[in-house]
This record gives structure tokens, sequence and C-alpha cells, in this order.
């Protein structure tokens, strides 16, 4: 989850899709057994808000 500082809601949470990636959170609910995951990125600003799923590969 990001807050959009400047009001741009598909940048942040095209960056909160990239920390999804960069952090591995997904290795470990893989390694936990986990097999469907689904990412989601999700940005505010003010009283807007937007949530963005992450394509499957």
């Amino acid at each position: 989850m990001k807050y959009a500082h400047d009001g741009n809601l598909d940048a942040a949470c095209g960056e909160a899709l990239k920390q999804i990636e960069h952090t591995g959170y997904e290795d470990d609910l893989q390694d936990d057994g986990v097999k469907d995951i689904l990412k989601y990125g999700i940005a505010c600003y003010k009283k807007r808000c937007k949530v963005m799923l992450a394509e499957k590969i």
C-alpha cells in the first residue's frame, strides 16, 4: 500500500506492486505451501483509492 503524494494513483499502485516483487513475499508464501497468490497494489490520495491486481505469469 502506498500514498500517492502527487495524486498519481496509477504510479503509486505500480510502486506497490514493484515492492511486492522486490521483497520476495511470494517466495515465503510458496515455501509455506500456498499455491494461488494474488498480488494487489493499493494507492490512496486524500479520499480516493485505487487497487490494481498484478497479472499472473
